[in-house]
């Protein structure tokens, strides 16, 4: 699907463009979603605004309606900078849903179909960086080797109030195309610049919470991840309000599930037959463990619908 043919099928409400005077043709396409980050945006815009490179680099700004004065404060830096920030004003008719819960989906996808640049970044708005050479080391390190997709780096975690306390794994390794196209490790998206793969999508892929899952197994089609430990760490926060760390275990569980199973669906149709299978096992595991969840709720209806897809 490209990026017409998603506003034709998505998009309720024209979105509103900021006025702007963003080079056309930078390096590297900076992506951030911010809804309700009013106590985080301006950190994150600014250790993005601080970056020190040779080359242009835009930063795209996705507002998505926030009830806060995130909106207020993305204009505000909006006007301070027209030469690096390209605002989009999102309106929530536009809000895609999956298993009837809304996403910021349709902002993520609008910023990832309006990147210009030749390499991708993102930044959730809630997040930041700490290096100010981070995307240059990244950068360079893609233009001398080729054959990598994607550059990535080590983050911290700081918990804020309310947030999940279980620690993220991140791969601090080299992976080879085969592993991250079947997502044996998963870097956080956040932490990695990779090559703009094109202005077409999957059809499975809006259909979907876990996109960044679907993006790094995509990548893994055109090849390799490199770890770069000159980068110093990022900083990614875990509080209540996360779009994922607000979520219940079982609805964890069932959207991870789906991710899966879509995965699975388009590489089946690709006739990717050893990805497909490696996904569809990926599910089986899936469904055991929400058949365990639902066996430990004692609701038992929902555990034998699970435990047999699981067999």
């Amino acid at each position: 699907m490209n990026f017409e043919a998603f506003k034709n099928k998505y998009q309720k409400t024209e979105v509103e463009h900021f006025p702007h005077q963003v080079p056309s043709n930078p390096t590297v396409s900076v992506l951030v979603q911010a809804y309700n980050h009013e106590a985080f945006i301006e950190q994150c815009l600014e250790s993005i605004l601080v970056q020190n490179t040779d080359f242009d680099y835009e930063i795209l700004l996705g507002e998505d309606y926030s009830t806060d004065r995130t909106r207020e404060i993305c204009l505000e830096y909006a006007t301070k900078h027209p030469e690096k920030i390209r605002l989009f004003l999102h309106h929530p008719d536009n809000k895609i849903k999956v298993l009837n819960t809304t996403t910021g989906n349709f902002n993520a996808f609008y910023n990832l179909f309006s990147a210009r640049g030749k390499y991708i970044a993102f930044c959730e708005g809630d997040d930041y960086w700490n290096d100010p050479a981070k995307l240059q080391k990244q950068v360079n390190f893609l233009n001398s080797n080729p054959s990598y997709v994607l550059a990535y780096h080590g983050f911290k975690e700081e918990f804020e109030e309310g947030g999940n306390r279980k620690p993220l794994e991140q791969p601090l390794i080299d992976l080879s195309s085969n592993e991250l196209a079947k997502l044996i490790y998963h870097p956080l998206l956040s932490t990695t610049c990779f090559k703009n793969f094109g202005k077409e999508l999957p059809e499975e892929i809006f259909e979907v919470l876990n996109v960044d899952s679907f993006i790094l197994s995509l990548l893994g089609n055109y090849g390799e991840a490199k770890y770069l430990n000159v980068v110093k760490l990022s900083s990614y926060r875990r509080h209540l309000s996360g779009a994922w760390s607000s979520k219940s275990g079982d609805l964890r569980l069932l959207q991870k599930l789906n991710t899966l199973k879509k995965i699975q669906l388009y590489y089946r149709n690709l006739n990717k037959s050893k990805l497909a299978f490696h996904f569809k096992r990926q599910s089986q595991l899936y469904y055991k463990a929400l058949s365990r969840h639902y066996f430990l709720k004692a609701d038992y209806r929902n555990f034998l619908k699970y435990i047999f897809k699981a067999i």
